[in-house]
């Protein structure tokens, strides 16, 4: 049950430039509660939104096969068939970086609650491997790509008989992922 519509609100502050893999944000999380509020955990993540696009382009089937194509006779062929083109795009969201800022704590009314982060965008981390290694594999193929793109920063608070706190904001980052198709 929901008693505090709006328990908190939160600030999100970090340098605004172009970041690279291998740089540290530096994150300052700032929460003022609007009344005394319990809080379950509160979190930073970098967060980044993967999409992976495929074109694809072939013959049209119709109801009765490759016969319809060819005007109903299996045994001639016509001189022009068209092509038809689609396109297959999958996107996910992925936390790239977390860091936790707060377990079970009391806040007080009007009373700030700071939190230095550094979160770091690490080439050597599993997750950013496999997707170069996926981008690298796609550099050959013309008919498909991967990008990341846009990066935000989301601060998520859980609050107890309250609604939970969110803030996002977005962050450019450079990195040598993207794959043009």
């Amino acid at each position: 049950m929901v008693f505090n519509i709006e328990p908190l609100d939160i600030k999100l502050d970090f340098e605004r430039r172009k970041y690279r893999l291998g740089d540290t944000i530096n994150v300052t999380v700032t929460l003022i509660p609007n009344s005394d509020v319990e809080i379950r955990t509160a979190s930073v993540s970098l967060m980044g939104q993967v999409r992976r696009t495929e074109v694809r382009t072939g013959i049209p089937m119709g109801f009765e096969g490759s016969k319809n194509i060819q005007g109903g006779n299996m045994y001639t062929t016509t001189d022009y068939i068209p092509m038809q083109q689609s396109t297959d795009q999958k996107m996910s969201t992925e936390v790239f970086d977390s860091a936790q800022i707060v377990l079970n704590a009391s806040l007080q009314r009007d009373v700030e609650s700071r939190h230095n982060v550094a979160l770091r965008l690490d080439p050597r981390a599993r997750k950013l491997q496999n997707l170069a290694q996926e981008a690298k594999g796609l550099q050959r193929d013309a008919n498909s790509s991967l990008s990341i793109e846009p990066w935000w920063l989301e601060v998520h608070a859980d609050v107890a008989m309250g609604r939970d706190a969110r803030v996002r904001r977005q962050v450019e980052i450079v990195a040598p992922l993207k794959t043009s198709a």
